[in-house]
């Protein structure tokens, strides 16, 4: 996967959006089967990675956006209803010039109900409460990291709020500094660094980066 290649181009996407004066934008957002029937892909490891790098590039297209002051709505595409929508307003979606017209129309209908969950949010009514964080580095390769995040959740693994570092905004140093920043916040009674670079994965719903945390046996095995 080229990453900085995927990087660039959801910038320059960016700032197509921003260039055109877009105050806000509506995105379609594919779980994998709805993205497969959609674009009549089929079931293979080829078309998950693909799947998966488009994933990852309208995360990074999100990010841009809503660090430019961009309000950004995500709408999930379901194969079933968008086919139905299609039908009844005479698309055709064989061309796939034509497909992505449709797809575009569907996200941005009034109708289309956007995604109602919000992965990766900071709450400051659980500062000051303590619990447990669990810090985190996600990237394709322990090579090239993309994001650290740091998760405020409980012992059962409910998440209360959560920081993301992604490294095309914060170098290492910095990264770590704002880190403690939200420890010095949250003032938790345990901390867990997972070791691993873990492999990034997205909701189906909104694109937002699924966070992780320490399970109760990881956070037994610090004492």
């Amino acid at each position: 996967m080229d990453l900085n290649r995927i990087i660039n181009q959801a910038r320059a996407l960016a700032q197509r959006f921003q260039g055109a004066g877009r105050q806000e934008v509506r995105l379609p957002v594919f779980a994998y089967e709805d993205w497969r029937r959609i674009y009549c892909q089929p079931q293979t490891g080829q078309s998950v990675s693909e799947h998966h790098a488009q994933t990852k590039q309208s995360w990074y297209l999100m990010h841009f956006l809503r660090c430019a002051g961009v309000v950004v709505q995500p709408v999930p595409v379901a194969a079933a209803p968008f086919a139905q929508w299609a039908a009844g307003s005479g698309h055709d979606l064989k061309n796939p010039h034509d497909l992505a017209h449709a797809v575009g129309e569907y996200a941005n209908d009034p109708a289309t109900p956007p995604a109602h969950c919000r992965h990766g949010s900071l709450n400051p009514a659980y500062d000051g409460l303590g619990g447990l964080v669990t810090i985190t580095v996600l990237g394709e390769s322990e090579e090239q990291p993309e994001v650290m995040t740091v998760v405020q959740h409980s012992r059962e693994g409910q998440v209360l709020q959560s920081l993301q570092l992604p490294a095309v905004d914060y170098s290492p140093q910095e990264a770590w500094e704002k880190a403690q920043e939200f420890l010095v916040r949250v003032k938790p009674s345990q901390v867990f660094h997972d070791q691993q670079v873990r492999r990034p994965s997205y909701c189906p719903d909104c694109n937002g980066l699924m966070v992780s945390v320490a399970s109760p046996q990881e956070l037994e095995r610090l004492h």
